[in-house]
């Protein structure tokens, strides 16, 4: 008897092992420097990993194949049906496959009943602030960096016949487009490369789906935060923006470069990244000499890893900065999903706020606990508890 997606559970799992193999990092960094004996060492792990990562899959596949089971389909619990936020049951629940992580985070907080499942699984913080049901969905891959695509077998074996694309670009979404459509899939696409594009993708997204009201709600809000934070930086100066250096990476050596798309974040919270690449490479996160960090000498360090924030203070080398010194180093807030990279999403929304205030507390001075309560509720349908909220800023775990 041959063993589809919708018939068996051990295939879920099998994906899920495959999406752990080849969904290394979501959203994952194109390097331009890289050190070729690190990298060598970095194949050398990867493959021990995959190897492991494939033996318990296959562990978990013969032991769920000799298990007696009834039939499920991906995305879905047997005896369980997806449930919108209204209580409705969705007609479409579980149909739709997203293309990248910023895809599929924007649906997850759009209508999370619509999802069919996750790029790559999901991280322990992540898991804190999403519900349960959500947590077991099928990992089905998707394009996100380096050369990652996802297996064009696992999604013709999902029976999946929708796809949503956040479209960062015409040169990247026409490939896309194109190789979800020659799977039978129909595709939605909306703009989402630029903090304007977020109301539009929004109310686009409504249309779409059928819920106009949610996405006329959601663009209100990014409406409303973005003017209410240009008004409130209108006056500020450039020569008085505050150097950043955004720490990326377990070792911090990579950051955003100062001419970048994604750098229009920290602009807009009256900030200016200190990293400037070269011409045609400022969309790569380019890797960072400690020498260059140096000379960069920014006022504000904002760091991505919690390890890393964790480790900075007592880090002979970091505390030669005089931001260090200083004690401005800011770990970038997270939950469920990062306030401002890795990947760059609406949830800027909230981290421009969040930065601006901690910049500008004079010209933003806003109660960003009071305000991330507000935005839970809204996008993710969340009531936060005082604990919960402090866990957004706390460098707990590992990325």
């Amino acid at each position: 008897m041959r063993v589809t997606a919708e018939a068996h559970p051990a295939f879920v799992a099998a994906a899920a092992t495959w999406g752990a193999m080849r969904n290394v990092e979501r959203n994952a960094p194109v390097w331009l420097s890289l050190d070729q004996k690190a990298a060598g060492r970095h194949a050398e792990r990867m493959v021990t990993v995959q190897m492991r990562l494939l033996a318990s899959g296959l562990l978990v596949l013969f032991v769920m194949l000799a298990m007696p089971v009834m039939p499920c389909r991906v995305g879905a619990a047997a005896g369980s049906s997806a449930v919108s936020e209204s209580g409705a049951e969705a007609k479409d629940a579980r149909s739709v496959y997203c293309a990248t992580p910023p895809s599929t985070f924007t649906l997850y907080a759009f209508a999370p009943e619509l999802l069919a499942g996750w790029n790559t699984p999901l991280r322990d913080y992540e898991k804190k602030f999403i519900p349960a049901r959500y947590h077991n969905l099928p990992v089905l891959g998707g394009w996100y960096g380096q050369g990652f695509i996802p297996d064009r077998e696992m999604l013709l074996a999902s029976g999946i016949k929708k796809a949503f694309y956040l479209s960062m670009g015409p040169h990247d979404r026409l490939p896309i487009e194109k190789t979800l459509t020659s799977l039978g899939m129909q595709v939605t696409s909306v703009p989402g490369a630029s903090m304007a594009d977020m109301a539009t993708c929004f109310l686009d997204m409504g249309r779409a789906f059928g819920r106009e009201d949610r996405g006329a709600a959601l663009a209100t809000y990014a409406e409303q935060t973005l003017e209410k934070v240009s008004h409130a930086m209108r006056d500020l100066p450039s020569e008085k923006w505050t150097r950043v250096y955004v720490a990326l990476e377990a070792d911090g050596l990579a950051s955003v470069c100062r001419k970048s798309q994604r750098a229009e974040v920290f602009a807009a919270a009256g900030a200016l990244s200190v990293h400037d690449c070269p011409p045609g490479t400022e969309e790569a996160f380019l890797r960072v000499t400690f020498e260059q960090l140096m000379a960069y000498n920014p006022e504000v360090i904002l760091v991505f890893h919690p390890a890393l924030m964790r480790r900075i203070p007592t880090d002979p080398k970091w505390s030669s900065l005089p931001a260090v010194r200083q004690g401005k180093v800011y770990f970038i807030p997270r939950g469920p999903f990062s306030w401002l990279e890795r990947p760059a999403t609406y949830m800027r929304l909230l981290g421009v706020q969040w930065l601006a205030n901690k910049l500008h507390p004079d010209l933003y001075p806003v109660d960003i606990k009071a305000e991330s309560r507000h935005f839970m509720k809204l996008f993710f349908n969340l009531e936060l508890d005082d604990a919960q909220v402090n866990d957004f800023f706390d460098p707990y775990g590992t990325f």
